[in-house]
């Protein structure tokens, strides 16, 4: 299926245009894709994508890569983007058709359809005008997707039995020769009970009382079907979930994505320029022995001779080197069953440091805190102003009807293909930040303090409670974390006011162990990487010099104390999603789910403002 591009070659007008951040959210591997004209599809697993000249789709993020446990980052095609044209073959997107149950219109004849049609694996050009036109009556009429699926928690997808459910209660069979079933909707309800099947058999039921828990029990089990990898029924590893949800194909509890994020560390963090920084690349196998238990040792003789030979600087030739292997040490680290929290700190440890040049894919320039008003001095060490960042995000797997809390980076592979592959879809986008260390000796002041506890205990209860519901172990939850949280949802929301990005186009990034404290990082990074103009004009870097920042921090600051909803939101004891914040609120300090790594949790305007607990009140 040409998901994004046209099947008629030397022509670039797309059937079913995909951009590239799609196919890594909403609509990567295994979503429903609802497209014109009624159609329905979802996309195929990576076994099924066929790149051609992949060099042109390679992402260049070494430490991601071996943090992900794969051996390539690739990017999705673009239908906008002319390298997706090779030799006057577009590439496509594959894809198969989802649902099957699909009805007429106008007469209501359901008919289930095939995933493919004969001999087109991936639904292309004349995929939708076979086997998807009414073949009642004298008009061909178009046939429309069931909006009515079944979902299991494993992560297994399969269409609403119709058919069975159906005949359940009449306790005729179901024989597919001889039996015609008639989808109508309308009547005096415009409930479930609106829609009603209806059998040439006689057999007759509305659609009342098909989500509730346990309806299909008696009449249909998962069977580990998924579609995305041209698995009808999983017969070596059957599932036989009984608790599965009957939910609309179109419902947001279809599927999680499960995407992973990483700020791109350079690899040179010299001052030299782009010639210098080839000529190193190039000489990089005369120098693989040159670190040895940890310690660098480079061979200035050889530095020497290769400088006389393009007539650089060797003393700038030897730092780029040396800058290179101890970045190439930064890689080798990375493993896959590290933490996330011990994954951003090698960010973390570049970031409170200037480092990069604008020519590169990272440069930040950082403050002391003495540059800045004393309002700053008691609770900030230092700012970093980030003129030039690169984030990388992959889609690593998805769920169903819940987001994957604790599932392992390797499991949720298995989602996304059959075999063993060695790469992964992501995307690349660049942006500006601001980067902002807060005190470590203000913070362990301030978390002594029996209010910060009280209120932190209250909050982990309901963490832990969100944990216990999805039959997982909870853990501990540090108010650190929860302070730098919620002090970037108010500081993004009054960025968003004074340098005219919108909030959805701003992310925040936490560097802060959430449970127990391990790593002696406490910080939070403000930034903007939409793929866009937007994310690149300066704005927000410009907001974050002295003289500009503390007039914004202040700001957060005041517009904090009062809430709209106050004295309500302040004095909550529990709500949001999973009841998993206290005094924060659509009014205060919620911010899209786009910007917000927790999906809006664990925040409190207490810890921060709050007359006995908050951080910026202590005196």
């Amino acid at each position: 299926m040409p998901v994004g591009n046209n099947a008629n070659e030397g022509s670039f007008k797309p059937k079913r245009p995909i951009r590239r951040s799609q196919l890594i959210s909403p609509w990567g591997v295994g979503a429903i894709v609802p497209f014109p004209n009624d159609e329905s599809l979802m996309i195929a697993g990576l076994d099924m994508w066929e790149y051609r000249n992949k060099e042109n789709f390679l992402v260049n993020d070494a430490r991601f890569a071996k943090r992900l446990g794969v051996s390539e980052l690739r990017r999705p095609p673009d239908y906008r983007d002319p390298k997706v044209d090779v030799d006057n073959k577009l590439m496509r997107i594959p894809a198969v058709r989802f649902p099957r149950w699909h009805y007429c219109p106008y007469c209501g004849t359901m008919s289930k359809v095939s995933y493919y049609t004969s001999g087109d694996l991936f639904c292309g050009q004349y995929a939708w005008t076979n086997g998807r036109t009414c073949r009642d009556g004298s008009k061909r009429r178009r046939l429309i997707p069931e909006r009515f699926i079944v979902i299991c928690p494993e992560g297994h997808i399969d269409d609403f039995p119709v058919a069975e459910w159906l005949h359940e209660l009449n306790g005729r069979l179901y024989d597919p020769s001889s039996c015609k079933i008639r989808r109508s909707t309308g009547g005096i309800s415009s409930s479930l009970a609106g829609v009603r099947y209806e059998c040439s058999c006689g057999a007759k039921r509305s659609m009342a009382g098909a989500t509730r828990p346990g309806a299909l029990s008696r009449i249909y089990s998962c069977k580990g079907s998924k579609p995305w990898l041209g698995i009808d029924q999983d017969e070596e590893n059957p599932c036989n979930n009984t608790n599965i949800r009957v939910v609309q194909r179109g419902g947001t509890n279809v599927w999680f994505a499960d995407i992973r994020s990483s700020i791109y560390i350079p690899v040179d963090n010299s001052e030299a320029d782009e010639t210098v920084i080839k000529i190193a690349e190039n000489n990089m196998h005369l120098f693989e022995n040159s670190v040895v238990d940890g310690e660098v040792d480079i061979n200035q003789s050889i530095v020497n001779a290769i400088a006389k030979k393009y007539q650089i600087d060797s003393e700038k030739l030897y730092t780029a080197i040396y800058n290179m292997l101890i970045g190439k040490q930064v890689v080798e680290k990375q493993a896959i069953d590290i933490s996330e929290e011990e994954y951003r700190f090698a960010e973390y440890r570049v970031l409170i440091s200037s480092g990069g040049q604008d020519n590169l894919e990272f440069y930040s320039i950082n403050h002391p805190v003495n540059e800045y008003d004393r309002v700053f001095h008691r609770y900030f060490k230092s700012i970093s102003l980030v003129p030039v960042l690169k984030e990388t995000r992959a889609l690593i797997g998805f769920s169903r009807l819940e987001p994957a809390l604790t599932s392992s980076i390797e499991d949720m592979k298995k989602m996304l293909r059959l075999g063993e592959g060695n790469w992964l879809p992501a995307i690349d986008v660049y942006g500006e930040g601001i980067f902002i260390e807060f005190s470590r000796e203000c913070l362990e002041n301030w978390v002594s303090n029996r209010s910060v506890q009280h209120r932190t205990s209250i909050l982990e209860s309901h963490y832990k409670s969100m944990y216990t519901k999805r039959h997982l172990n909870g853990s501990l939850l540090n108010p650190k974390y929860v302070l730098l949280h919620t002090f970037a949802h108010l500081l993004i929301n009054q960025l968003a006011f004074e340098c005219g990005y919108g909030s959805s186009s701003i992310r925040e990034r936490i560097y802060c162990d959430k449970g127990d404290e391990i790593h002696d990082m406490f910080g939070i990074l403000i930034y903007t990487a939409s793929g866009d103009s937007e994310g690149t004009l300066g704005g927000l870097v410009r907001q974050g010099k002295p003289g500009r920042l503390e007039n914004i921090f202040l700001a957060a600051i005041e517009n904090a104390k009062w809430c709209s909803a106050d004295p309500v939101c302040i004095e909550s004891m529990g709500q949001g999603p999973d009841s998993c914040n206290l005094a924060a609120c659509h009014n205060c300090a919620l911010l899209p789910e786009t910007c917000c790594e927790t999906g809006n949790r664990l925040l409190d305007r207490g810890l921060v403002i709050g007359e006995e607990a908050g951080y910026f009140m202590l005196r």
